[in-house]
Parts: C-alpha cells; structure tokens; sequence
C-alpha cells in the first residue's frame, strides 16, 4: 500500500509542472524532498499542494543572494529540492524559539511568519521576500495550508515551547518626530535617515510663503547600523548650529508576545556644535525609552532624558537639561498610523514652550515616511531637549518630516 501511494505522489509531482504551464506558469516543477527527510504520505490533493508551494517558493526565495546554493542567507536553501531538509524541525537563528518550519503550526513557522506584515509577524529583520513584493494573501493562505497539512505521523509534531519568544514591535518607525523609539535595526541593518523641519511657522508664513514650505529648512542627514540584534550605533549632522551628535541604543527587555509586558532601551549620546560664535558646545545625553504596545492599534512610549551644557548662547550657564517625554501611536492600518509626542521639561535649561508634535505616518517593511506639525527645531536629542521656540498654544507650529530607509547588509 505504502509503495501505490508513494507511486502516486511521484506521478502528481511529474504531473503538476503540466498543470502550472497550462495556466501560464514558468516556474521550475518541485523535486521531491530529499532522502534525508521523511518522505511524506500524501493524499491526491496533498501532493497537488506540496507542488504548488515548492515552486512558489523556489520562485520568489531562492535568487543569487538569498537563499540560494550552499553560501545562502542563514544557511536556508530555497530550492524545491532543498526546501525540506533546510527548514522542517530546523531552529531559527534569528529568532529563539522558533523553528523554520514546525510541522503543522504555521504560527511557530518562522519561515511563514516572515512572509506577513512585520505587525502581524512580530518578527526581526525586513519582511520577505527580501526587496521584492510580497507574497499575495492567496499565496500566503497557500503556505499557510501547506504547513498545516503536514502528516504529523511521518514528520511529527513540534514540541511546545518552553516560552514565548516573539519579540513585538512596538512602533512603525526608529523615531516619532523626535523621540527615539526602543525597536532595534537588527544584526547587520543599516537605516539612512533624513530629518527635515521648515524653519517659518505656518502661520508666521502665511498663504503668501506657502505656509512655511518656502523658508528653507532645518535637515539633519544621518546613518545608523546594527552592530547585534539588539545594540546600534548612529551618527547624524543637521544645520541647526552645524550640529554633530553620535549615539548608541542597546534594546535589553523586548515586549514578548504571552512573556515581557513591555519593551525598554537605553541611549547615550555625544553632540558637538560647530556654530561661530555657540557656547558650551560639548553635550552628553542620556534617555531610557520605556515602551508597550497595546493590540494590534496603539503603542504608548515614555522616555526620561537629561542632556548636559544645553545653553549655547551664556558661556557661564553650565546647566543641563532634565525632560520626560512621552509619545503614542495609533495604526489606522497595517501601514498607516497617527502619532503624537509632548515632551515637558523638568529642570535646568528650558526653552520658551514645551515640545510637542502630532503626525501621520506610513511604513512599509523598509521605508517609514512621517509628516507632522511640531512647535520645535532641532531633531538632535540636545537641540530638542530644552523645549520649542513656537506657541502651540497661540496656534504657532511649522511642519516637518522624517525619511528612513534601511538595508540589510550579508
């Protein structure tokens, strides 16, 4: 009987590329898995499936660079004939806990997790596939079937976890308008950054300037790189002040999905002013970024700051400044959110208001665009750490914007 069946599934496998080229198709035809892996005992439209997905997959993953051949990306092969034996009861290396594939729990499947939202997913790293678009719902529903109808008789069913370890991420971007957020690029991921504010106000501007869009801006260009999964160092330069400053953010405690009710970093960092004639020019600053994300919709953060020597105009005021920020997202969408930030100072140097920004955002898996009104300059933790220099009260605000992109670099 054993041999009628595995028959069988060896007639479906060479039968099924004819399907695939009827319907326009050119993908390569799945091979079966390999004889190091169980060989599965598959019902007519099991084998039909295992098919199907073996050339998706092959498809869309296995490409020069990716997961491709014996030097593929984490040691995954994405060919139809290596599909088994690299990912079924194989552990994540990205994400503790996790197995590539775990035969019939598709939500324990990294392998299947990566091809969701990263909201969805809760993930490390880019959504795949890497730089392409994403898989259908149709096609994802497809794998998803595909590891739900593994015969646990012959693989065997995973066992269950110890405990939750998938890490959720808390907000779309690495910033709100200021604050920075406590979710980590990832190993080897570099994040190119352009934070941009219009110097006139809106109201100050009018209809005649466009409402600030014609008086030039305050940009700060930056670059940022994940040295490990959890700690990344960035350097940044605006021409607020010719302002340079240079960070670090280590991530200790991520929010767990059933584990670790809350995310925090910690970040330090150095700025240096450049501008003629600027006073106390060297500053250090330190913030704890202290995050939870509630559901699927809202992420609430609260970020305690001190930065030293923030008076650059009086040479003889030594004095810092200690500030409490506090800042919120709500995703209208998988993409699209509302974001709002108040930070209120506490002591020492303070500006003529206290920040505050309202915005609207969309990101994808590598791109995060953010449009907001805020009452403040400077982007630069010690430029925007004393406060704003509009009346939000008064109806005075300028609009800005933040850019990021990021790389995964193997």
């Amino acid at each position: 009987m054993r041999r009628t069946i595995r028959g069988l599934h060896a007639a479906l496998l060479a039968l099924a590329p004819l399907t695939i080229v009827a319907a326009g198709a050119d993908e390569p035809p799945a091979a079966p898995p390999p004889s190091a892996a169980p060989e599965p005992a598959l019902s007519t439209d099991q084998a039909v499936l295992f098919a199907r997905v073996g050339r998706l997959l092959q498809s869309r993953c296995a490409m020069p660079g990716c997961h491709l051949g014996p030097d593929s990306m984490k040691g995954m092969r994405m060919e139809a004939a290596q599909i088994y034996r690299s990912t079924v009861n194989v552990p994540s290396r990205t994400d503790p806990g996790l197995l590539r594939l775990a035969p019939g729990a598709p939500d324990r499947s990294l392998l299947y997790l990566k091809l969701l939202p990263q909201e969805q997913g809760h993930y490390r790293g880019p959504r795949m596939p890497l730089s392409m678009n994403p898989l259908t719902p149709e096609e994802i529903v497809l794998v998803r079937q595909w590891i739900e109808s593994f015969p646990a008789d012959l693989w065997g069913v995973p066992p269950p976890p110890e405990k939750a370890t998938m890490a959720t991420r808390t907000f779309q971007g690495s910033t709100l308008a200021n604050l920075p957020t406590p979710d980590p690029l990832g190993a080897r991921t570099l994040e190119f950054q352009i934070l941009h504010r219009f110097k006139e106000s809106t109201r100050g501007a009018g209809s005649k300037d466009f409402y600030g869009l014609d008086s030039g801006a305050w940009i700060s260009i930056g670059l940022a790189y994940g040295l490990t999964d959890t700690l990344e160092m960035g350097l940044r330069r605006t021409n607020l002040e010719h302002d340079y400053e240079t960070y670090a953010e280590w991530t200790p405690v991520r929010q767990i999905t059933g584990g670790t009710p809350v995310s925090l970093a910690l970040r330090g960092s150095y700025s240096n002013l450049r501008e003629t004639g600027a006073f106390n020019r060297d500053r250090a600053g330190a913030q704890a970024i202290l995050a939870r994300r509630f559901g699927e919709r809202l992420s609430l953060m609260l970020v305690p700051t001190y930065v030293s020597h923030t008076n650059f105009l009086n040479p003889d005021d030594q004095r810092g400044t200690t500030a409490v920020g506090v800042g919120g997202e709500l995703r209208l969408s998988s993409k699209m959110a509302l974001t709002g930030e108040w930070i209120a100072q506490t002591s020492g140097v303070e500006g003529a208001d206290q920040s505050g920004s309202i915005g609207f955002s969309i990101a994808t898996a590598r791109h995060a665009f953010h449009i907001f009104a805020t009452n403040t300059a400077g982007a630069h933790t010690d430029l925007y750490a004393p406060g704003g220099d509009l009346d939000l009260g008064s109806g005075y605000f300028r609009l800005g914007f933040n850019i990021t992109r990021t790389y995964t670099l193997h």
